[in-house]
């Protein structure tokens, strides 16, 4: 790959790490082993994760959105960025610059939807833990999807600017360090101020639900707190890891220029492989993820076709009889009492006739 030339000369020959194949030193067999593995699973676990949202009627509240499109930003790095990256691997002719590039826009722009829709799902999470029902719902009554859409295509922008213009790092050949100012304002508008936010905002939720727990014994044995205290938990263990895992990279950017190569995209792929396992989080420690992701594995595994509920046919043409023949059988029952009672009616006027 350019730019990762250890002898700093031009032989495409010497350079032994690609920015989109991992290490060139690892046997190729490994490395495409370990790219199908992470974008299977984590495109399954993080489709698994969206389609919760349609599956679950619990989850389909207009704030949970957000907490969606977090999951389709994950998507785009096991979804796109990690099957580019095996298919440039058994190509072996176009790990070039130009599909460097696309990986590195992609990526960025990823992160950046990540950052801003976490701090929107801790906003959310806030107001509706923290405040009244009349101000919540002024804030879910707002159009969820225009703010999707303006944080979606802000990323984009910024991270296509930052990489086809050469304001930002150069990711793929390591020549230049970017636009300062750039990166500063994108550094403090896309992630520390996002981060500041996030983070108050889930601490201060999570530390409302045990606060009122601990004054409201009914709300504590209620189920509003099972489920307040779970996704509290969730959103903040969630954001907490992905935090962790971008802490190499911003440590290595202090002094970009003396990391050497390996380091330097050995931590940009420790914090894109997040996304592999993130949202399988929430299938472990939530009811209603576990619940939706027990109906899409029994619906995508367990069975023959398409059509149908998720029973069994026989079972269901069992319940479907037993529902159709339990009333005649009661209708039945019912008919021949009267029947018998007229007969009987019958026997005794005709008795006193002939007395």
């Amino acid at each position: 790959m350019y730019g990762v030339n250890r002898n700093n000369t031009t032989d495409l020959s010497n350079y032994t790490f690609s920015p989109v194949t991992f290490n060139e030193e690892w046997p190729k067999v490994w490395r495409l082993v370990i790219m199908v593995t992470m974008a299977t699973l984590g495109t399954t676990l993080n489709g698994f994760f969206v389609a919760s949202f349609f599956v679950e009627r619990p989850l389909r509240r207009a704030g949970l959105v957000y907490l969606a499109c977090i999951g389709l930003t994950d998507m785009i790095i096991t979804g796109v960025i990690l099957p580019v990256s095996s298919v440039v691997l058994l190509s072996g002719d176009w790990d070039n610059v130009r599909v460097c590039n696309v990986v590195q826009c992609l990526g960025m722009s990823a992160v950046y939807c990540y950052s801003l829709f976490f701090m929107f799902t801790a906003i959310e999470e806030y107001l509706r833990v923290c405040c009244s029902k009349q101000v919540y719902g002024i804030v879910t009554r707002c159009n969820v999807a225009i703010t999707t859409i303006t944080v979606f295509i802000l990323s984009f922008t910024l991270g296509s600017v930052g990489v086809y213009l050469d304001l930002d790092y150069d990711y793929c050949e390591r020549l230049h360090y970017g636009n300062i100012y750039y990166r500063a304002v994108s550094v403090v508008m896309l992630h520390l101020i996002p981060c500041l936010f996030t983070f108050y905002y889930l601490f201060a939720a999570h530390l409302s639900v045990c606060r009122r727990a601990a004054t409201q014994p009914s709300y504590r044995r209620s189920h509003a707190y099972s489920r307040d205290k779970s996704i509290t938990v969730l959103n903040l263990t969630t954001y907490a890891t992905f935090f962790l895992a971008w802490v190499p990279y911003v440590i290595i950017s202090f002094n970009l220029g003396a990391a050497s190569d390996d380091t330097y995209y050995n931590s940009i792929w420790f914090g894109h492989g997040r996304a592999v396992l993130a949202t399988s989080m929430y299938s472990i420690m939530d009811r209603g993820f576990r619940r939706a992701f027990a109906h899409l594995f029994n619906y995508c595994c367990c069975k023959s076709s398409l059509s149908g509920q998720l029973a069994p046919r026989h079972r269901r043409e069992y319940c479907t009889r037993v529902r159709l023949l339990q009333p005649n059988m009661f209708m039945a029952r019912s008919a021949q009492i009267r029947l018998a009672g007229r007969a009987r009616a019958v026997s005794l006027i005709r008795e006193t006739q002939h007395l």
